[in-house]
């Protein structure tokens, strides 16, 4: 029991009692002094022996287990620690598939109640293709990994086996040049006319072809010039608008060659838009758009309008460059030179790319080896 009492010559009143060590369980004396009055001693030591069962009890509580952990609080430290390390876009677009794929099913489960099986089989169930169900395999073991390392959570992924491709190849949608031809023959717009013939001769991905100024189109001659590669356009943005990014990756960054049929183009479209500019001009202006690039959403209904008026098969905006590689692997340039035009990272994806199109040498093999005898 706790004693009070008031010092005779400061006139301040103290407690006295006794407590037991959590350490070793000895019993030692306390005091707690200073009080103006001996209800605020009262107080005092009512305040004290809360506190000291609040420390005793979270000492002696049982630490919580790391999968005890909801999914939805993994992802969000995983996203978070994702922002920081991708560019907006990538991470927007991240975002929106997790939302869209994972949430649905992971939301309000403990760590611990996510298995190797229930993983496994809601993967298998769902009504997607395989390169979707890959993509949510791979992030899933990146919510992992990173859970992993910075909460010691479970790697149960790792019992997860990956998804099979059973799906049979869908074939590349590309355009011949008569195709091509036929199709420009119908967009009316000259601006969005050379925005397609640009992305489809040089095999630009659109966003570079969008983000491209007056200042990356180095011209030697009437004959020769060469275009910068080095930034791209994305919609992808917390603001809404647009934004001048980077590339896809270093291997994007890049110099290609303009050939004289569409540096002829360029040059007419450039007079054009310093007639329409005047004293405004400058070449930091966009080639396709001006002070501000061609909106995408209008890129678009431009391009499928023509390919409707055309009567051509359809193919997306993407597909020129799968088209521009196409045509540049049937005329005999090397794959190499094609990985370098495209801006890949490595050939390698160059040759899973466009395999399937690269013409049969066998009858060139067999007169290469006959000349060995």
């Amino acid at each position: 029991m706790p004693s009070y009492e008031k010092n005779k010559s400061s006139g301040l009143w103290s407690v006295r009692f006794r407590e037991t060590c959590a350490e070793d369980g000895n019993t030692i004396n306390k005091r707690l002094s200073g009080f103006k009055t001996k209800k605020e001693a009262q107080y005092g030591y009512e305040d004290y022996i809360k506190e000291r069962e609040r420390t005793l009890a979270a000492i002696t509580a049982p630490t919580p287990s790391p999968d005890s952990m909801l999914f939805d609080e993994l992802l969000e430290h995983y996203l978070k620690f994702t922002q920081k390390r991708v560019k907006e876009s990538s991470y927007l677009d991240i975002r929106a598939k997790i939302n869209n794929s994972l949430l649905p099913y992971f939301t309000g489960k403990k760590m611990s109640e996510i298995t190797a099986k229930s993983i496994s089989d809601w993967i298998e169930g769902l009504d997607r293709s395989y390169s979707s169900k890959k993509w949510i395999f791979c992030t899933l073991a990146s919510i992992y990994k990173y859970g992993v390392k910075y909460f010691e959570v479970t790697n149960t992924i790792l019992k997860v086996d990956r998804p099979r491709n059973v799906e049979q190849p869908k074939e590349m949608q590309v355009w011949t040049p008569e195709e091509f031809k036929h199709f420009a023959e119908h967009v009316t717009n000259p601006v969005y006319h050379l925005y397609f013939t640009f992305l489809y001769v040089t095999g630009c991905r659109r966003g570079e072809g969008l983000a491209i100024t007056w200042n990356d189109i180095m011209i030697s001659s009437k004959k020769n010039a060469t275009v910068k590669i080095s930034k791209s356009i994305t919609n992808k943005t917390t603001s809404g608008t647009y934004a001048v990014t980077t590339p896809k990756n270093k291997g994007s960054i890049r110099t290609i060659a303009v050939p004289p049929m569409l540096l002829t183009q360029l040059l007419a479209h450039k007079e054009a838009q310093r007639e329409e500019y005047a004293d405004a001009w400058t070449p930091e202006l966009f080639v396709f758009g001006g002070t501000r690039p061609l909106p995408t959403s209008t890129t678009d209904h431009t391009f499928k309008a023509a390919i409707k008026k055309a009567g051509v098969k359809e193919i997306r905006i993407h597909d020129l460059r799968h088209s521009c590689a196409s045509l540049l692997i049937s005329k005999g340039v090397s794959i190499v030179a094609v990985s370098r035009q495209l801006g890949h990272t490595n050939i390698e994806q160059t040759l899973n790319t466009y395999s399937h199109v690269m013409p049969d040498d066998t009858d060139l093999i067999r007169k290469a080896l006959s000349t060995i005898f």
